[in-house]
């Protein structure tokens, strides 16, 4: 009995000298606990889905400040990293004291199909940890396709790549312009190359921005050559140089150029614009030779002098006065005057200078009055 006694209290001596010990971590466990963790790089682009050759507006939250970040569009998610992007219309930006940045980035067509993401990564020897960060996007017009994630380097060469077709009559006026990308790939590699992604564009200038329809390239064996045949077609009456090109496999580019003129078309314009001179030149031409035959007239026709107005008929006064007392008066007193003695009286004298009389007066004066017969 005295030994169990002695085995308990030995017992709760124990208990009572590990609790401090015991208690001790517990009390201090809240003021080792780990800090927060920072919050992870954010990326965000507007509008999620654009055209290439377009503009979209990226803006990143939460990147160390002092960095500069790379943006660029990518295909396939990114899974391959810099090799799913197009890395020629990369931009860069430098990120602000609070962690922020934006950054204008002219959308491309990646050398992979999509689903197409914006990828942004910090560029090597710069401030702070590195760090990549992507958002969806959506690259109108480009092929969407399954993304293979266990892509191999390969092995090929561009043996052959021409430009051929075109020059037909509606081309010639105006139309679309048509011609076919003939690319000629050999498998310079050991493996085959299977379902390799193969991404074609024509652009104006000198990047080929404008994506084009490419073919599957299914399996190429080693040393094997295939030749794919691309459409390509272009707006209504464009002219001058373009250029087409892409990448095969993500890694092996390829480029070339050709040009188009609608000469049709540029005749017939040519040929308006000749008429439409002639015109006004003959227009000119009879003008001119109107005004010549007028002067000429002007020239030719006699110079007519202004004439005075003739003297009205006139007779002296005293003349009619004359030859009323040559005639013997009426038994009535009343002169019986015969007109046409009158008148030749008168012109028998039309050698003097004579004043002038009012001929309708004088007939007033020489009629017999009414009721009276001559």
């Amino acid at each position: 009995m005295r030994l169990r006694t002695i085995a308990v209290l030995l017992a709760a001596a124990a208990a009572v000298a590990v609790q401090p010990a015991v208690s001790a971590p517990v009390s201090a466990a809240p003021a080792s606990a780990a800090p927060a963790r920072a919050a992870e790089p954010g990326v965000s682009v507007e509008p999620g889905a654009a055209a290439a050759g377009t503009t979209a507006l990226v803006r990143g939250s939460s990147w160390t400040p002092g960095a500069t970040v790379q943006v660029q569009v990518c295909g396939a998610n990114a899974v391959h990293g810099s090799a799913d992007c197009d890395t020629e219309r990369a931009v860069t930006a430098m990120v602000a004291p609070a962690g922020t940045f934006e950054a204008g980035l002219t959308v491309g067509a990646p050398p992979v199909a999509c689903p197409c993401v914006v990828r942004v990564g910090t560029l090597p020897g710069g401030t702070g940890p590195a760090a990549t960060a992507t958002a969806r996007f959506t690259v109108e017009g480009h092929p969407v396709e399954r993304i293979v994630r266990d892509v191999v380097p390969v092995r090929a060469d561009v043996v052959g790549l021409d430009v051929v077709g075109g020059g037909d009559r509606a081309e010639l006026f105006g139309g679309r312009p048509r011609r076919t990308l003939l690319l000629r790939i050999r498998n310079s590699g050991a493996e085959p190359i299977e379902n390799a992604p193969l991404v074609v564009g024509w652009g104006a200038e000198d990047t080929p921005d404008s994506p084009l329809d490419a073919p599957r390239t299914g399996t190429l064996q080693p040393g094997q050559t295939a030749t794919y045949r691309i459409p390509v077609e272009l707006p209504p009456a464009a002219f001058g140089q373009f250029v087409v090109g892409g990448r095969y496999a993500g890694s092996v580019p390829f480029e070339t150029t050709f040009s188009t003129y609608p000469w049709g078309l540029l005749g017939a314009n040519l040929l308006a614009a000749l008429l439409l001179l002639f015109g006004i030149r003959l227009a000119l031409g009879r003008w001119a030779a109107e005004r010549r035959r007028r002067r000429r007239r002007a020239a030719a026709a006699p110079v007519h002098h202004p004439v005075a107005p003739s003297a009205a008929p006139a007779v002296e006064l005293t003349d009619v006065l004359g030859y009323l007392d040559s005639v013997a008066p009426s038994p009535s007193g009343a002169y019986v005057v015969d007109r046409a003695e009158l008148i030749g009286y008168l012109e028998r004298r039309s050698g003097e200078v004579l004043e002038p009389v009012d001929a309708e007066a004088l007939d007033r004066f020489l009629a017999p009055p009414r009721g009276e017969a001559v």
